[in-house]
């Protein structure tokens, strides 16, 4: 089952305005790290409103984003349409099922596969984790964002709203009654699943250590202080562990004739 087809009218408006902030700059400064010098070729799965894309593209790289809601795909095509010709020219939208990824768009064909935000919505992610790897290179780089499961009372808590979060300590689960069910795949299982499916973890970051659960605009004198703290926080422990979400980089090490295939 995936949640997203269920519930993508009510999500839409929130992932659409949600474009510049601080996670987003944070995932894009891991992938960075990883990045080679040289542009790549890089899958954006499930990146519908083009937020990551574009900020991939604007660095030289091609990016080429599969989504299966065509009105996220349109959105990202007029902000897009803001951008200059050269950035423009290196982003490809397609309509499509990650889980059946690699049909799309060919096996071990890109640099860089991303999956960000989205296989919170999959009961089961396996099918679309082994997508992303075989859609790599081998020595090519898998990104998986997703939402933290072992600290899903932090961001109640922070916001002084006691009830949700002890009713999430009690349960274990993601008890946010402002928040849409999804499913909670916590960061060891999915690690366990790419590497099942071919890839090593290279890194795990967290990201939201700070600021997730603020729900103003920040106002700071400089900005570049709040991006160090979550950046250097997201890479150590215990601050990562209570994150709002994971962050894991993985290397494709499998050859594609000894990649498991599953079910897509």
């Amino acid at each position: 089952m995936n949640l997203w087809t269920k519930n993508g009218a009510s999500l839409t408006e929130a992932y659409a305005s949600d474009g510049t902030t601080i996670p987003l700059e944070l995932v894009t400064r891991a992938l960075v790290k990883h990045l080679p010098s040289e542009p790549c070729r890089i899958a954006d799965v499930g990146g519908g409103f083009g937020h990551q894309a574009i900020k991939l593209a604007r660095l030289g790289h091609h990016v080429t984003v599969l989504d299966l809601d065509q009105t996220m795909l349109s959105m990202a095509e007029h902000r897009l349409s803001q951008e200059t010709p050269a950035v423009r020219s290196r982003v490809i939208l397609l309509l499509g099922d990650g889980r059946d990824a690699t049909t799309a768009l060919g096996e071990a064909a890109f640099d860089v596969a991303c999956c960000h935000s989205v296989i919170l919505y999959e009961e089961d992610p396996a099918p679309l984790l082994r997508n992303l790897v075989r859609l790599v290179r081998q020595g090519g780089l898998v990104s998986v964002l997703s939402v933290n499961p072992e600290a899903t009372a932090m961001r109640t808590g922070l916001q002084g709203r006691w009830r949700d979060t002890v009713a999430s300590l009690q349960s274990g689960e993601n008890e946010d009654s402002r928040c849409l069910l999804t499913y909670a795949h916590r960061r060891q299982v999915v690690e366990d699943l790419l590497e099942e499916s071919g890839a090593e973890i290279s890194e795990w970051r967290g990201v939201g250590v700070f600021t997730d659960h603020l729900t103003e605009k920040l106002m700071v004198e400089d900005p570049a202080e709040v991006y160090l703290a979550e950046w250097l926080a997201g890479e150590r422990d215990p601050y990562r562990g209570v994150a709002r979400c994971f962050h894991l980089l993985a290397e494709r090490t499998a050859p594609s004739l000894s990649l498991p295939t599953g079910s897509t």
